[in-house]
């Protein structure tokens, strides 16, 4: 029955299905294509909005640094820590000497590089920072190796501002860079670090030059009002003989004290004898103006209560110190390089190095070291140092003090 009433009606069915297709697409078709003209206006408007974006460049770089140790220290300390350096500091056990992750970037018209890093030489070269300022402190700027951004100024000139290695000696912060592992007394007591701004300009081919304004003597966060200044100046005399000149001139004392002016000189001087062989000289002289000084004169107060019994005076004496040190750098295979480092170091008035002892810090460096070159970008080495002063301060056994330190030490690192 229901077949043939279907069949019957199947014209008027298909008439009404007809109809409703029609009135459905008038329908529809209006909305659809009035919300697309939506999406679209609403899509140039967001682009509009939107900041253009900036693709990556090329030139950025990822990369990292390993530099593990064991040092064995034949004085035997009891102590488990070395002092008057910054490298390879703990006694008879394992540990990081330094450890970092690296971004840098180097475009035709801007550079940058951003750097942080942990190890045990960070905890002990930054100790001097300041440590009781509330937003910069030793705590929060320590793991900063490098943090700058530069601009080309010029056909040959850039301009870098942050915080950047300092310039200051031959011998580098990281390990792997130097033919020695640990490192010298001159490079353990001049900047490692800075944090100012620098202007370095190529004049020729072979002379470039570096000015710079900086907030002290290694140091992020200031110790007073005043700003020093860097600068160097590298003149190559051929592609295996290069003489650099580091300045430094600066204020070093805190706010609540008379300035005290230091003047710095370093001079490098750089000889590559052959692919196999190389020497490098370097001599420092520095001076520094001395602290104010107090006179005993009671009767001050007789005349004015407020004055005291001491009366401050300036003083026109500068304090001086010195040190030299030489490079001996043999590569007697492609696999196998041998090191020796001979260095002076004479601070008798102890300007950088405090020892408290009559003579002050006046000792001399013999260091051998032994490379195995064949782990590239790895580097395993091997390293005796004997250091000798004219006074007992370097720590011997239970609670005592010897003239001599020798200490052995293994390190590999690993660059990345």
């Amino acid at each position: 029955m229901f077949p043939n009433i279907f069949w019957k009606y199947r014209k008027v069915l298909k008439s009404i299905l007809y109809l409703e297709i029609i009135i459905c697409f008038g329908f529809v078709y209006p909305v659809q294509s009035q919300s697309e003209e939506t999406k679209v206006s609403d899509k140039k408007e967001e682009t509009l909005s939107l900041p253009k974006t900036i693709s990556l460049a090329n030139s950025i770089q990822m990369g990292g640094f390993v530099d593990s140790y064991y040092l064995y220290n034949r004085n035997l300390p009891k102590d488990t820590e070395r002092n008057y350096t910054t490298q390879a500091v703990r006694n008879n056990e394992f540990n990081i000497n330094l450890a970092y992750l690296e971004a840098r970037i180097d475009e035709k018209k801007y550079r940058g590089r951003m750097a942080l890093q942990w190890g045990t030489s960070v905890n002990a070269n930054y100790a001097g920072e300041i440590s009781t300022e509330k937003y910069s402190n030793q705590n929060s700027v320590k793991s900063i190796q490098e943090a700058y951004a530069g601009f080309r100024i010029g056909k040959d000139t850039w301009l870098d501002a942050g915080i950047f290695f300092g310039n200051i000696g031959h011998e580098s912060w990281i390990s792997h860079n130097n033919v020695n592992y640990t490192r010298a007394f001159a490079l353990d007591y001049v900047p490692y670090y800075s944090s100012g701004v620098r202007l370095t300009h190529q004049f020729s081919d072979k002379l470039s030059g570096q000015l710079q304004v900086l907030n002290g003597w290694q140091n992020i966060t200031d110790n007073n009002k005043d700003k020093a200044w860097g600068s160097q100046i590298k003149y190559l005399f051929g592609s295996n003989l290069i003489l650099t000149l580091n300045q430094f001139v600066g204020n070093e004392a805190p706010n609540n004290e008379r300035k005290q002016m230091r003047y710095y000189q370093n001079t490098i001087l750089e000889w590559m004898v052959s692919d196999q062989l190389s020497l490098v000289g370097q001599f420092d002289v520095g001076a520094q103006k001395a602290k104010q000084s107090y006179i005993y004169e009671p009767w001050l107060a007789a005349f004015d209560s407020s004055l005291g019994e001491y009366r401050e005076t300036s003083s026109h004496a500068y304090r001086q110190w010195y040190h030299g040190t030489i490079w001996f750098s043999y590569k007697i295979t492609p696999e196998y390089r041998l090191s020796f480092r001979i260095e002076r170091f004479y601070d008798p008035l102890q300007v950088l190095a405090n020892t408290g002892t009559r003579n002050g810090f006046m000792s001399n460096g013999y260091t051998t070291t032994l490379d195995i070159l064949k782990f590239d970008p790895g580097l395993l080495r091997f390293e005796y140092v004997y250091r000798r002063s004219a006074d007992s301060i370097f720590v011997y056994r239970d609670s005592q003090t010897s003239k001599k330190e020798d200490f052995f030490v293994i390190a590999f690192s690993l660059k990345f």
